[in-house]
């Protein structure tokens, strides 16, 4: 069997690594480098859309096309968490990591940066790989995880997948080919959710920060899971909606893995380091949030506070900002830069948010700086990072840098 790796990056680097261990023949090329459709299997980069029209030639020629965690899957059978959603999914990895590393030797991997090949390549002792999973890793892949976790889905990445709804069931592929021995987890109060899961043969586990029917609820200002007390929940937990449903998901989770106990998720809370630019506190009033992709997760955002000046801007994927409207009140200014900003600018200005527009984060927040009287100047820029920065973690680094010639 001859595979093709197609598109060369971090995913397929360790597609390769994983091929190579298992003496399986391959090409790695990428799209402009390949000529003729003469390939049993093709192995595609996330990233590339399967409406491209190389994509097609080689579906219509009836060859497979799949992605890393497709192949990861089928090469090594090993115990799979797999964490979807659109916002939440590096914290989550992390938490379930941090808390099962008590008792096993774990592997966080994925679309967090560590590729799953990559992974099983080089980690043939672990017990579980916790994979981070994005919908393009999902688009038609047939996988059935030990644990499928899915957080919450919001219109996103619409510049890649045609509709919300491909983008819906691009994410649900991480549940449908499930069994009846292995288990899905995802929020009760999601409608479209739990509409699509009723046709997975997995069991099915909720969490809910509202409905105490959910298998894990809160009562009394504490996290319980199937009745049974797991979690007192502090005063800056409270504050952090976001972070707390991402806690009481990996709970539910955790506690499906043998020996793991209310004590050892105690324990384990106590060292966990919240992920880098999630809404950081650089001091009392600068928060650095420069992991938000898409409006939902500057919503979380804004929840955390009663006013705020908003510095935000970045590469647009076709989001659409009407679900800001409810939150608005929360802005007293919009300091915006970037591809984006014309849109955001007309957005906010056609309802009633004063908007200004700079050509740099440097001068966005330096204005913001120098206006604030007693407002919490947030850093959530709403859009993805690849009109001025390589990834989110470069435009945490250099708001970080900016702040500090100011403080």
């Amino acid at each position: 069997m001859k595979t093709l790796v197609l598109g060369k990056g971090i995913a397929n680097d360790g597609v390769v690594m994983l091929l190579d261990e298992e003496k399986i023949e391959y090409d790695y090329f990428n799209i402009d480098e390949v000529s003729d459709f003469n390939y049993d299997l093709v192995v595609k980069a996330p990233g590339i859309p399967y409406t491209h029209s190389l994509i097609q030639g080689f579906l219509k020629t009836g060859i497979k096309v799949i992605t890393d965690i497709e192949l990861a899957y089928t090469l090594r059978k090993k115990f799979y968490i797999g964490v979807t959603g659109s916002n939440g999914k590096t914290t989550t990895v992390s938490l379930i990591t941090h808390i099962l590393s008590s008792k096993y030797k774990v592997i966080a991997c994925g679309n967090i940066g560590y590729s799953i090949c990559k992974a099983l390549v080089e980690h043939q002792d672990a017990d579980i790989f916790v994979v981070e999973l994005s919908s393009f890793q999902l688009e038609n892949a047939k996988i059935d995880l030990d644990i499928s976790v899915i957080l919450n889905i919001h219109p996103c990445h619409l510049d890649h997948h045609a509709t919300y709804k491909e983008y819906i069931e691009s994410k649900l592929n991480i549940c449908l080919n499930q069994s009846s021995q292995h288990f899905t987890i995802y929020p009760m109060e999601d409608k479209i959710l739990k509409e699509k899961i009723k046709t997975c043969q997995s069991n099915k586990i909720t969490f809910s920060t509202v409905s105490s029917l959910a298998n894990c609820n809160i009562f009394q200002d504490s996290i319980y899971y199937n009745g049974k007390r797991i979690l007192k929940i502090k005063n800056d937990l409270k504050e952090k909606e976001f972070f707390l449903q991402d806690i009481m998901a990996s709970i539910s989770c955790v506690l499906l893995v043998k020996g793991i106990t209310p004590k050892s998720i105690q324990r384990q809370l106590k060292t966990f380091e919240e992920v880098e630019y999630r809404l950081t506190k650089i001091n009392d009033f600068i928060y650095n949030d420069a992991k938000s992709t898409n409006p939902y997760a500057t919503i979380a955002a804004l929840k955390c506070f009663e006013t705020v000046f908003l510095i935000c801007g970045g590469y647009d994927r076709k989001e659409n900002l009407s679900c800001l409207e409810e939150y608005l009140y929360k802005i007293k200014r919009v300091y915006v830069y970037g591809q984006t900003k014309d849109k955001v600018y007309n957005y906010m200005t056609n309802h009633g948010v004063e908007c200004l527009i700079f050509q740099s984060l440097d001068d966005a927040f330096s204005q913001a700086f120098r206006d604030r009287t007693d407002e919490i100047v947030l850093y959530s820029p709403m859009f993805a990072s690849f009109d001025m920065f390589k990834n989110y973690m470069e435009r945490g680094k250099n708001f970080n840098f900016i702040v500090s010639k100011y403080l």
